[in-house]
């Protein structure tokens, strides 16, 4: 009887001492914000926003491609992310229900692993199995993650392709920004779920190799080596890659350190840019370019995600997450549509291409980046 009391006993200090340890993580500017900007009425807001209509980019917009596309993909993953953070099980039935139809009557929606762009798909299944341990979803998932490093049958491009996959590189490279959220989410997803340590390892070392090669001094990246220029959003996917990659990765990882160091160096940048509103320029380093949201919410994550893990000093980092995410809750509307998110934009050669690109509102690059805000402020 003692030994059962004293067992319950230590439990509950254990228990104490875990809850005290992650309040811990969570600092005096991510807490009491003003009524109507919380994390979890914001993040169910554009949750709510996200289910309310199935499959929006290929129902709403007939010129999209016939598939699910990756923004939608990231603002699937935020959901999920933001229902487990909130322990909303309703929410979370919600949005494995929108996996249903792609077993049958909308199979064509479903993404092929054939294209860096196509493959973060698999981060759905993964998440979904990670939440609800259904092996349907695990398989799915680790099959899309799996062919991202197997040799495809493409005879036109076997050569490269092979050369790519001999370095220890994922076939799908090809050195633009965005990839390193690609990759190493569903990477980083494929380890979460599978508890093997290759997925994670690779996603890493394939990191490594991108900083090597399109990283600027100033820790910025041009959106590819043909355009260069401190393009907000591409910015964005690899500020958020990193904070994701590092929040994964064992410390044992041989290149953890050399990411952090670079993540840091970005995160310094970053700060020195931000402008008056909190926010983020579409092109960094312009003072006459408009106010992004969608990489400047992808930048207040990567700051909040930081502070967390103590990779950043939290008074010098925490007020800015603070003010970013106040004035993106500003740019919400009454429907929970972000405003002032650039429109899907390829690589281009001259600042007029970045500079004139049309603000949407409402689009899924916005919604997922600000869902990933709400999660990792509520998640200590």
């Amino acid at each position: 009887m003692k030994i059962q009391k004293m067992k319950k006993k230590l439990v509950f200090i254990l228990l104490i001492c875990s809850y005290v340890s992650a309040f811990a993580k969570s600092p005096k500017e991510f807490k009491n914000f003003p009524k109507g900007s919380e994390p979890a009425f914001i993040g169910l807001k554009v949750a709510n926003r996200f289910v309310e209509v199935p499959y929006r980019n290929f129902d709403e917009n007939p010129g999209e491609p016939p598939y699910i596309v990756y923004p939608e993909t990231c603002t699937w993953f935020g959901a999920l992310r933001f229902a487990k953070a909130t322990n909303n099980k309703k929410l979370l039935r919600r949005l494995e229900e929108r996996f249903f139809p792609l077993f049958g009557k909308r199979k064509e929606l479903m993404q092929k692993p054939n294209h860096v762009d196509n493959t973060v798909f698999g981060i759905i299944p993964l998440q979904l199995y990670i939440q609800t341990g259904n092996e349907i979803y695990y398989h799915i998932g680790i099959d899309f993650a799996d062919r991202q490093w197997e040799l495809p049958k493409d005879p036109k491009h076997e050569k490269e392709h092979q050369t790519l996959l001999d370095n220890g590189l994922s076939w799908q490279t090809r050195f633009w920004v965005d990839d390193m959220y690609m990759i190493t989410a569903v990477q980083s997803q494929a380890y979460l779920a599978s508890k093997d340590e290759k997925y994670i390892n690779r996603a890493a070392y394939e990191m490594t190799i991108y900083l090597d090669s399109i990283q600027r001094p100033n820790g910025l990246f041009y959106h590819a080596p043909t355009a260069p220029f401190f393009w907000c959003r591409g910015n964005g996917w690899m500020a958020a890659g990193m904070a994701d990659l590092l929040k994964n990765l064992p410390d044992s990882n041989p290149h953890k350190a050399r990411i952090l160091q670079e993540y840091r160096k970005m995160m310094a940048t970053l700060k020195s840019y931000q402008n008056e509103e909190g926010l983020w320029n579409q092109l960094i380093d312009a003072p006459d370019a408009w106010t992004e949201t969608s990489g400047s919410a992808m930048f207040t994550y990567a700051i909040i995600t930081g502070v967390k893990n103590a990779w950043l000093d939290t008074k010098e980092y925490a007020p800015i997450a603070r003010k970013a995410w106040l004035a993106l809750v500003g740019y919400l509307n009454d429907n929970g549509d972000l405003r002032n998110v650039c429109i899907g934009t390829n690589i281009g050669t001259t600042k007029k291409h970045y500079m004139e690109r049309k603000p949407l509102v409402g689009d899924f690059h916005g919604q997922a980046a600000l869902l990933w805000c709400a999660e990792a402020l509520i998640t200590n």
